[in-house]
């Protein structure tokens, strides 16, 4: 197997994973093994071999082994959770290194070349920890993450619009575990993301639950006790046949599926047949698809734009594919959202796309390939000119700030520095004093959040400014900078500027661990079943 620079695209999902790339004879999405054009994100331990499934196969033992399989990782991304994996524990970055090692695995097999960079997707709303997080994970799966590209980015990347003049566009990406909504501003090659929301909580998976409570309901309605929920082969059961029954319904007006053997909580053991129309599971999850309106309505506001100021919507996610979020998004614009590429591979060609700028790989006309619509170039125009890369302007997924206190009250609160939605990179600083005369230290501690109260916002690291000279309040001078880079790196200095003195450092969020606590540190990590 050959080295290559092969630009490499990942979308690492929540429910599942996609891998891309551009080749001379256009974008290409990369199969598994199987064949398939999407990889389940899940990871299932067999006691016996000691290694571990993932994938289909993975999925596929989700019902008998409910208790050795990990879904939805995602959802988890910078948080210091923990996954039984046989007789150890692993954090969710190191979980999701095992799914970006059967992806690559896969693709090395398929392009008969050994990767080593590529490029990986995240929700334009990750925090900075969740963005560190993927980033880790690519680095333990033993690939070099070239860029951590936010998903809306990637969407326009993959339709073209990078070639376009004077578009706004509206992203709205509701994937597994996660809902986002950006407004991006395209021009002459710029694409520039004027703000970002969206929940880390909100997805496919949310859709799948009320299902299930309907199935279950319906259930005890009709036989005096509900399915054994406790029960977690009963649980895998229920969740996959809402899983299915969603699905049929994205292309049917109904849909049905058997459940035989059902074990009730009574004891009892049924043989059940879900039956559903869509007008019903548009009633059953108008909660979610309400939430994701409520939020693009607020997102709007504070952006000062309304439905009308946008030339183009696109879908992205699968969730996407159910129609009572298609017709809930294309009431609220009063159009039709963007709709002819897969919405489960967007994202991937997106990073595909932006791998191939990173490594001057010509990216191909628009008409080599049906994965990008012809009307956004003619038949003698490629998406990005020849000589030219556009240039990527994420915004601030969350704003950045300092606690203080109050000269008069004393109470402390939170000073917001870099707010949420401003271009990054981005610096801001304010003058500080510190609380009494004669102090020698002065402790900053930096939060990132939007809530108005410090309880309210994540603690993200903290700096101590000092020792420095003993003087009366009226003559210290301080100034506090707040700088975030292109690459989403938080740097935060403060300066004695009577004394001289200052001090720096780089946020380092809870995920960055120690090499004791990593997966490439630990003999144990188990490996995949080839």
């Amino acid at each position: 197997m050959t080295p290559s620079t092969t630009p490499i695209g990942i979308d690492l999902g929540t429910t599942n994973s996609v891998v891309a790339t551009v080749t001379n004879s256009g974008f290409e999405v990369v199969p598994n093994a199987r064949g398939d054009k999407k990889t389940p994100s899940v990871i299932s331990y067999d006691q016996d071999s000691q290694k571990v499934f993932a994938g289909r196969q993975a999925e596929n033992r989700a019902i008998q082994h409910p208790d050795k399989t990990v879904k939805s990782v995602k959802r988890h991304m910078g948080t210091d959770k923990r996954f039984s994996l046989g007789p150890n524990q692993y954090h969710p970055e190191e979980i999701s290194s095992l799914i970006l090692e059967k992806l690559i695995e896969d693709a090395e097999d398929d392009l008969s070349q050994s990767l080593s960079e590529a490029v990986i997707t995240v929700p334009a709303y990750f925090s900075d920890a969740q963005r560190r997080a993927t980033k880790r994970a690519g680095e333990i799966a033993g690939i070099t993450v070239d860029r951590v590209l936010p998903e809306p980015t990637a969407a326009c990347l993959a339709y073209g619009l990078q070639s376009t003049a004077g578009k706004k566009v509206f992203v709205y990406d509701l994937g597994g575990g996660t809902f986002d909504c950006s407004a991006v501003r395209i021009d002459d090659g710029v694409i520039e993301t004027l703000g970002v929301d969206g929940a880390t909580d909100l997805g496919g998976d949310d859709y799948d639950s009320l299902i299930v409570n309907w199935v279950a309901d319906t259930i005890e309605d009709r036989h005096g006790s509900p399915p054994a929920l406790d029960d977690p082969k009963v649980n895998q059961r229920l969740f996959g046949a809402a899983k299915e029954v969603k699905h049929t319904l994205s292309n049917r007006s109904s849909a049905t599926h058997q459940l035989p053997f059902l074990e009730l909580q009574n004891g009892d053991t049924i043989d059940y047949e879900i039956e559903i129309t869509r007008e019903e599971i548009a009633e059953i999850t108008a909660g979610p698809t309400q939430e994701t309106i409520d939020i693009m309505n607020g997102f709007l506001n504070d952006l000062g734009l309304t439905p009308d100021d946008f030339d183009e919507v696109l879908l992205v996610g699968g969730s996407t594919r159910m129609p009572t979020i298609r017709s809930a998004v294309k009431q609220f614009f009063g159009r039709d959202p963007r709709t002819d590429l897969n919405p489960d591979q967007i994202v991937a060609l997106g990073a595909a796309t932006q791998a191939a700028i990173l490594n001057d790989v010509e990216v191909p006309s628009a008409t080599t390939t049906n994965l990008v619509p012809s009307n956004e170039a003619s038949n003698s125009e490629v998406a990005i000119k020849e000589g030219t890369n556009p240039v990527l302007i994420d915004a601030l997924p969350r704003t950045l700030g300092v606690e203080l206190r109050d000269s008069e009250t004393k109470e402390t609160y939170f000073q917001p520095l870099i707010q949420s939605g401003e271009s990054i990179p981005a610096r801001a600083e304010i003058n500080v004093t510190p609380i009494r005369a004669h102090q020698t230290k002065t402790k900053f501690t930096i939060y990132q959040g939007d809530e108005g109260t410090l309880e309210g916002n994540e603690e993200i690291g903290e700096l101590v400014l000092g020792p420095y000279p003993p003087k009366e309040l009226e003559e210290y001078s301080q100034r506090a900078t707040m700088e975030i880079d292109s690459d989403g790196i938080i740097t935060f200095t403060a300066v004695s500027l009577d004394a001289d003195v200052s001090d720096t450092t780089e946020i380092e969020t809870q995920f960055d661990r120690t090499g004791e606590e990593l997966g490439d540190a630990n003999p144990e990590l188990p490996a995949l079943h080839r």
